[in-house]
């Protein structure tokens, strides 16, 4: 090869790293952004499952009058309806992010060298 062949393989290969490079840290902030989201999720997760819905049914029936305490009870199951099903779809959104960070990671690009 010529020093001229040389030196435009050279400026090739720099332009093509500089393109990986941009790419990649491109792919490595939003990998970031998603773990971010993930470490978000298990904290709400957390305090989701430290709710006690339990405790919303003290007393029994006998200290409520008439249909109060029934319609407290079916209040509270919505409460807890809800609460599973926040649950879930946290759970379903933990997955995606797992999904597309190793996703994300297969799209990185190589460098060239020489």
């Amino acid at each position: 090869m010529s020093p001229e062949e040389i030196a435009e393989l050279l400026v090739k290969v720099a332009k093509h790293n500089e393109a990986v490079h941009r790419h990649n840290a491109t792919i490595d902030r939003k990998i970031e952004r998603l773990k971010q989201a993930m470490v978000e999720l298990t904290s709400l997760q957390a305090e989701l499952d430290s709710l006690r819905t339990n405790k919303l049914e003290h007393g029994g029936e006998n200290v409520w009058k008439g249909n109060v305490y029934r319609e407290h009870k079916r209040k509270v199951g919505y409460v807890e309806d809800d609460v599973k099903g926040l649950s879930s779809l946290m759970g379903d959104a933990f997955e995606d992010y797992s999904n597309t960070i190793r996703r994300l990671r297969a799209e990185k690009q190589s460098y060239w060298i020489i």
